[in-house]
Formats: C-alpha cells, sequence, structure tokens
C-alpha cells in the first residue's frame, strides 16, 4: 500500500510538473502581445504615479488606485513594455497556483491541493478568458488567496487575524470585486468562533482585528487622498461615477451577457470544469469546516463576478480558485471509489488537463502574436497602437501633449506623452448616465486649453461602445479639427489583411479603404 501511495504522488507530481512546463512555456511564447486597453490605463496611470501624478488626479477611471500602484512596481522593477508586464503576470499567476496548493492540501490533502494548482494554471492561460492579458482580477487573486490561506490557518494569533484581513483590503484596493473575498473571509471567520460554547471575547477580538486589517489599506488611501487635496477626484471616480456604471445592465441583458461569456468559457475548458462539477457533488458528503469552506467559496467567488452584471471575460478568471478548488475535491475523491486503483485518478486528470490543453492548442502553440491578439479582441487596435504611439513619439517632444477621441489609454503609455484630458476612455461621455453631460463639456474644456500637438481619431465602434457618438461631441470635434488640425496619419484596418500605414503628405490625400480606420492629427502649426 505505502509503495503504491509513493508510485501515485511520484506520478502525480510528474503530470503537474509538465503541465505547469506546458503553461510556461505558453505564456512566454505569447508574452510580446500588444497591451489591451485596461492595461494600457494601469500602465499609463503607473508610468504617470511614477512621475508624481496622483491617480485620478489628471487622469479619470472608476478603478481603485491598488492596481495603478501594482503597475508602478511592475515598471520601476520590469521596465516599460509589454513583455516585462507579462512576465510580471507570469510570476503573479504561478505563485497563485501556489497558495492554491497550500490551501487545497489544507483543505482535502497533498493529492487535492496539486491537482488544484495545476487545474488553476491550465484555466487562467485560458484565452476565452483573455488569460494572457495582464487584467486587475489576477492581482486581486494573489493577495485574496494570501489572506484566505492566512485565515484558514489562524487559531489562537491574532496577528494572523489582522495580517489575513490586510492581504484581503489589497485586494479590494486592486479592484471593489473584491469585497467579496473580503466577504467570505468574515462570513468563514464567524462561523469558526461564533459558537455557544465559545466565549464571546475571542471571536469579536478576532473579527476586529480582520476588520482592521481589512480597512486599513481603503482607509489610508483615503487620507492620502484627503491630505493632498485630492480627495473629491478620489471619490467621484471610485464611488460616484462607479455607482452609476453598475446599474446601467438590467437583469435580463446581465443574463444574456453570462451565457454569452460562460458558454465560450465551458466550450473551451469543459473536461476540467466537468472535474469541478465532481468535486461539487463530492463535498455535499462532507462533513465539518471543509463542506461550508468550498461551498461558500464557491458562492462568495460567483458573487465577486456579478457587480454591474456586466460578466466580461476576464472578470470570471476570480471564479476560477473556486472551481480550481473544487476540481481537486473532485480528483481527490476519484481515491474514494474502490475499484479506480493506481493511476487512474492521475490519467483522469492528465486526461482532463490534456484535452483542454488540445481544445486550445492552435492559440497555444501556433499563432503568432498579431494574429493572436485579433483572434481575441477582434478590429480593436492593440497591435496598430504601437506603430501610432512610435510616430507621435518620433514627431513630438517630449513635453507634448495629445487627445484620444476613443478609448485607447494604450497609445499615451507607448507614446510616453501625457493625455491633454482626464478621459482616457470616451466610454463614459456616451453612456447613459447623469454625469456625461458635464463630463463631454470637460473634454472639449481641456483639450481647447491644452491644444495637443496630436489627436487620434479612433473609428471603430469597439473603441467607442455604444457606437452612437453624441452629437454634441462628434460636431465638436469635427469643427475643432477642421480649424486647427491636419492630417497626418491614416491606419487602415482589415479583417483578413495586415493593416496600412500611411503617413505625413501622402496620408492628407489617401482616403480610407476601411471602414475601420485611425485617423491621426497634427496641429497646424
Amino acid at each position: 500500500m505505502p509503495s503504491r501511495i509513493n508510485f501515485q504522488k511520484a506520478s502525480l507530481l510528474a503530470m503537474a510538473l509538465i503541465s505547469l512546463g506546458v503553461v510556461v512555456w505558453v505564456r512566454l511564447r505569447l508574452l510580446g502581445v500588444p497591451l489591451e486597453r485596461d492595461e494600457g490605463e494601469y500602465a499609463y496611470m503607473a508610468q504617470q504615479f511614477l512621475q508624481g501624478v496622483l491617480p485620478y488626479t489628471e487622469s479619470q477611471s472608476m478603478k481603485f488606485p491598488g492596481i495603478y500602484f501594482v503597475y508602478a512596481g511592475i515598471l520601476a522593477v520590469f521596465g516599460e513594455s509589454p513583455v516585462s508586464i507579462h512576465l510580471s503576470l507570469l510570476m503573479v499567476n504561478l505563485a497563485t497556483a501556489f497558495l492554491l496548493f497550500l490551501l487545497g492540501r489544507n483543505l482535502l490533502n497533498l493529492f487535492a491541493g496539486i491537482a488544484a494548482a495545476v487545474c488553476f494554471s491550465v484555466l487562467t492561460l485560458s484565452p476565452s478568458m483573455q488569460g494572457f492579458w495582464a487584467n486587475s482580477e489576477h492581482f486581486v487573486l494573489l493577495p485574496a488567496l494570501g489572506g484566505i490561506l492566512l485565515l484558514r490557518m489562524a487559531q489562537d494569533q491574532p496577528e494572523r487575524f489582522f495580517f489575513s484581513g490586510l492581504l484581503l483590503g489589497c485586494a479590494l484596493l486592486i479592484k471593489q470585486h473584491a469585497i467579496f473575498f473580503c466577504l467570505f473571509g468574515i462570513v468563514y471567520l464567524g462561523s469558526r468562533f461564533v459558537r455557544p460554547s465559545q466565549p464571546m471575547k475571542k471571536p469579536f477580538l478576532y473579527i476586529g482585528l480582520f476588520a482592521a486589517g481589512g480597512l486599513a489599506p481603503v482607509i489610508f488611501t483615503g487620507l492620502l487622498y484627503g491630505a493632498s487635496g485630492n480627495f473629491s477626484y478620489f471619490w467621484f471616480c471610485t464611488v460616484q461615477y462607479a455607482s452609476e456604471y453598475v446599474s446601467m445592465v438590467s437583469a435580463g441583458d446581465g443574463f444574456e451577457n453570462f451565457k454569452y461569456n460562460f458558454a465560450q468559457i465551458l466550450e473551451s475548458n469543459f473536461p476540467i470544469l466537468w472535474l469541478s462539477l465532481i468535486g461539487l457533488a463530492s463535498v455535499a458528503w462532507r462533513k465539518g469546516g471543509e463542506y461550508f469552506f468550498l461551498v461558500g467559496f464557491f458562492m462568495f467567488s460567483f458573487l465577486a463576478i456579478t457587480p454591474g452584471l456586466y460578466f466580461r471575460p476576464h472578470y470570471f478568471l476570480l471564479w476560477m480558485p473556486a472551481l480550481a478548488l473544487l476540481a481537486g475535491a473532485g480528483f481527490e475523491s476519484l481515491f474514494s471509489f474502490s475499484r479506480l486503483k493506481n493511476l487512474i485518478p492521475v490519467g483522469v486528470l492528465t486526461l482532463a488537463l490534456g484535452l483542454t490543453v488540445m481544445i486550445q492548442k492552435d492559440f497555444f502553440f501556433t499563432l503568432p502574436v498579431p494574429e493572436a491578439t485579433r483572434l481575441i479582441y477582434g478590429m480593436n487596435p492593440f497591435s496598430e497602437s504601437l506603430e501610432i504611439a512610435k510616430y507621435i513619439r518620433d514627431h513630438s517632444k517630449k513635453e507634448s501633449r495629445i487627445a484620444v477621441l476613443g478609448s485607447e489609454p494604450q497609445i499615451h503609455f507607448y507614446s510616453q506623452r501625457k493625455s491633454a484630458t482626464r478621459h482616457l476612455y470616451v466610454y463614459p461621455l456616451v453612456e447613459k448616465h447623469p454625469y456625461a453631460r458635464k463630463m463631454r463639456a470637460g473634454m472639449i474644456r481641456e483639450i481647447e486649453e491644452k491644444g495637443p500637438e496630436f489627436i487620434v481619431v479612433v473609428n471603430l465602434a469597439g473603441s467607442w461602445a455604444p457606437p452612437d457618438i453624441a452629437p454634441m461631441l462628434k460636431d465638436w470635434a469635427q469643427d475643432y479639427l477642421n480649424r486647427e488640425y491636419e492630417v497626418s496619419g491614416v491606419v487602415d484596418i482589415f479583417r483578413q489583411e495586415e493593416s496600412v500605414y500611411i503617413w505625413g503628405e501622402q496620408a492628407r490625400r489617401y482616403p480610407p479603404r476601411s471602414r475601420y480606420h485611425i485617423l491621426i492629427h497634427k496641429r497646424r502649426i
């Protein structure tokens, strides 16, 4: 019996190392994918922060500032390039998988921990969740899982409860969705210590320390903005506008969003998710803290992807640790069936992982970086932003300002030129909420006052969404550009062909052939 268990353990470890090796190799192969919009926003605002500009003071965003602090650290340590950002993502992903291994081992056993870690690494690699791009969800999971693991392991050490809350508070500071991980921590903590036989002094102490740790990052940030006189910017962006943003989608539309995006995730990853389903069924027979933890973590992780009912593909990353833990529980349950001896459970897990990789093999192993980006993001100009930014950088001074009429903040980051307006996205300007008209007027005023050297006009629906431009903004832009600027560059974007770049005098005589195009306007001398 011991020799069989050791053989199973060795086989499982070998399979895990091979699987993780494949994950690392694929991520390394695609390190150079261009930044998408959110990455561009994080990188640009982090770039500004490193130059002494607090988030929200010169750029508007509804995200909490933790992600900009994280990106600032990445840029300072690894450098300012897509490769450095995605290399840091690889490290964060592996560290998160390791924490999940520790959590699975603590909850169930060594085998379940290994299976959970490997399943997580493969699931979060999936292009159906935009797993190659360094969205904030990846960076939420590392401190969130660290805090939950510390809470799980805490006994009578008060400092562990504080640091557990502190880690979860850091996750919340990165993205508001992490509030549900914090709530799970409170509920789980209460279930462990609030009992009739337990003196009430200790539970209140532990919950108080946990809450104090969780609130510390947010309170510190509020004090930072208050002391600098910029609290109103912080409050408007992250609370007032964010509250409007999460109330725009109806329940019916939200359900359709979930069905559409989860169907693609299920199609690509169903072998592992079937193992998760087995795990969810198997925990019904468990008793004690493991059952409550696994089911509670599953439910609160799902809630973390629901704010606003948008269900964007990368939101689902927040659900993956819970599903990976359940996959580990499903794998561990296979050992409980008397007929599944020797290497059969390991074979089942290997088959689940292998099928998941094979379903997505073209993206993982063969598609070049530009084609991989186009497959996931369609006609969005993420590769083209590199060339546009290079032209702007080569034809302007470092202190020059630029503006983008569209939602492509990565152009600001690549070009290393400050935005002439606080509005890095035009989405909030065309959405239906009480602040939209004021935002449009603010953007117009800022651009006219700053007189940017270049104005980039993005004629793609994905950069505006909804595609109907507010008449006030459209009429102003046409008149202002005709009066003050001339076309200096045209980028024609085609679905089946390479993009065409036309610059200088030739661009002024070139009529765009594609309905998807970008015009670069240079201020007249």
